[in-house]
């Protein structure tokens, strides 16, 4: 196989693959939540690209032609999608507004570059693609698209930060858990953005073919934990929250500063036992805000004295008794009317997915792994 030969391999193979996979996705999950975003995500930046590529291998030259301003321009859609999937998965009041169609500035520029162009230079800038040199317009859209990997994964990891803090500190149940595979996704992107970086660098002809393997590698990620884990919209996160989380920290600090390791150690303790005599940890509500007034404690010296004293979040602190509860319950399967596929909502959880992923990061096994093991 010719080199040529392999580049129309992985981006006809790249095309029908993102293709299926964005309708796996849709079927699946019913295009509910913001499993739109992620089909997007998979779909809009992606393929027109690799059909242009592909059609300059075949010279398709009509097709190329018709192809090249489209995918210079939709290419610098990819980094306000991943943005905009952080935003709606952890930000319930978030909304598309007018004033987000500045995302599209970057794609409308190439666009209007690519346009502006006549048909005879457009041509010879697609020859000379084909014959493997640089172009004006083609490193304008490679410097626009590397900006855009710096200004927006540093938005998204900001926000990320915030919100994992936040929700921490607010979770009624296993929210986090339930999209913690986002940030690692996000974090996937951004690594594998650097290595095609370097790589374009040190030999450009690779944007040919291994972005689309990696791409392919990063959407078979996507799509198999927005399948695995079901929606959950996160409560109590609007924008501003996200955005005073970091005020909040900082006047947190200082009165946790306030507390003595005996103090943390007294407030755990009684924590603790109000939370397995009145078995509040099965509630699937619970959470900190609700917990401390229960007890009258505040929100902030009850969070400081759990992660001080116990080295975890109030969200541990509720599911490791809740899992002691599953452990229970899994041994009673003979004596009661119990099996493991309803185990879940005796203990306080409310889906079965966020059941097993706790119980396997606490015991490192599945429920039943674990009742074998027994």
């Amino acid at each position: 196989m010719g080199y040529d030969d392999f580049i129309l391999t992985v981006n006809s193979s790249s095309i029908i693959t993102l293709l299926m996979l964005a309708l796996i996705l849709l079927t699946a999950t019913r295009f509910r939540g913001e499993n739109g975003y992620a089909a997007a995500i998979i779909v809009i930046p992606n393929v027109p690209v690799y059909l242009y590529n592909m059609s300059r291998m075949l010279g398709w030259l009509n097709f190329s032609l018709f192809m090249f301003p489209i995918s210079c321009s939709v290419n610098t859609l990819l980094m306000p999608l991943l943005w905009l999937f952080a935003q709606k998965n952890f930000d319930s009041s978030f909304r598309l507004k007018p004033v987000h169609l500045l995302h599209l500035l970057p794609g409308l520029l190439c666009l209007g570059l690519c346009l502006s162009m006549s048909v005879e230079e457009r041509m010879n800038t697609i020859r000379h693609e084909i014959e493997g040199y640089d172009t004006w317009i083609g490193n304008l859209n490679t410097i626009i698209i590397f900006i855009q990997m710096v200004a927006y994964f540093t938005a998204i990891f900001r926000f990320l930060h915030r919100a994992k803090k936040k929700i921490n500190d607010t979770a009624s149940d296993a929210e986090w858990l339930q999209k913690e595979w986002i940030p690692v996704f996000e974090y996937l992107f951004a690594a594998l953005f650097v290595i095609v970086m370097i790589c374009y660098i040190i030999w450009p002809r690779t944007d040919a073919w291994l972005i689309q393997i990696l791409n392919v590698v990063a959407m078979f990620y996507l799509v198999y934990n927005s399948i695995a884990h079901p929606v959950m919209p996160i409560k109590q996160m609007s924008a501003d929250a996200v955005i005073n989380t970091s005020e909040d920290s900082e006047t947190e600090t200082v009165a946790g500063a306030l507390i003595s390791e005996q103090q943390m150690k007294e407030v755990c303790e009684y924590a603790s036992k109000y939370m397995e005599e009145n078995k509040a940890y099965l509630r699937a509500d619970i959470s900190l805000a609700l917990f401390a007034k229960e007890i009258n404690i505040s929100q902030r010296t009850l969070s400081r004295a759990i992660n001080g004293y116990m080295g975890c979040n109030f969200f541990e602190f509720v599911n490791r008794m809740r899992i002691e509860e599953a452990k229970r319950l899994l041994l009673m399967l003979n004596v009661k009317d119990y099996n493991i596929e309803s185990i879940y909502t005796e203990c306080g959880f409310r889906s079965r997915s966020t059941f097993y992923m706790v119980f396997k990061k606490m015991t490192g096994k599945s429920p039943v792994a674990w009742l074998e093991d027994r």
